[in-house]
């Protein structure tokens, strides 16, 4: 079983707005979702408090562990099942893009974005994958998990983290 868990926990500092509520929020990812490969789609909404913004299957990140760092191995340990991580900022994401990732990543993988930096919050982590626990950032606790280029869906990989990448040409013929 593979499991779809959108990270929508995060402040949005640096975007001014809650990404977890743009351009369709949550509620478009999981269409998204529902029309992919995944079996189940799981929404880590960050503190307990933000669990009424969201419907369907939504989970809060335990108060003890801070950093996505500590979380994504607690998520993947509790589900105990093929996890693929959606960040809620996954605002070109198709159904299409996600099912190529996880064909083509069957022993795990971390896809790459248009300008060919690896995106470790879409990572498509299977059951039993070896995480750095050791590590300080969401790059290690990865680092060994291998690349993944799907040329023709680079841009469904891309995230959003300041106004300016609002600007993005594809983003803007999506939702004009």
């Amino acid at each position: 079983m593979t499991v779809a868990v959108i990270l929508a926990g995060g402040k949005s500092r640096r975007m001014g707005e809650d990404k977890a509520a743009m351009f369709g929020g949550v509620e478009r990812l999981q269409a998204c979702l529902a029309e992919s490969c995944t079996d189940r789609t799981v929404v880590l909404c960050g503190p307990e408090h933000r669990r009424s913004q969201f419907k369907g299957d939504v989970v809060a990140d335990p108060p003890d562990l801070k950093g996505l760092h500590r979380i994504i191995p607690w998520v993947v340990n509790a589900l105990e099942d093929d996890v693929v991580l959606i960040p809620c900022d996954a605002f070109l994401l198709t159904a299409e893009a996600v099912d190529a990732f996880i064909h083509a990543s069957p022993g795990g993988g971390v896809p790459v974005d248009e300008t060919g930096q690896r995106q470790p919050l879409f990572a498509h982590l299977p059951k039993g994958v070896l995480l750095d626990e050791n590590a300080h950032r969401v790059e290690g606790l990865l680092a060994h998990v291998p690349t993944v280029d799907l040329k023709e869906y680079r841009s469904a990989f891309s995230n959003f983290n300041q106004p300016e990448d609002l600007a993005h040409p594809d983003l803007q013929l999506r939702f004009p």
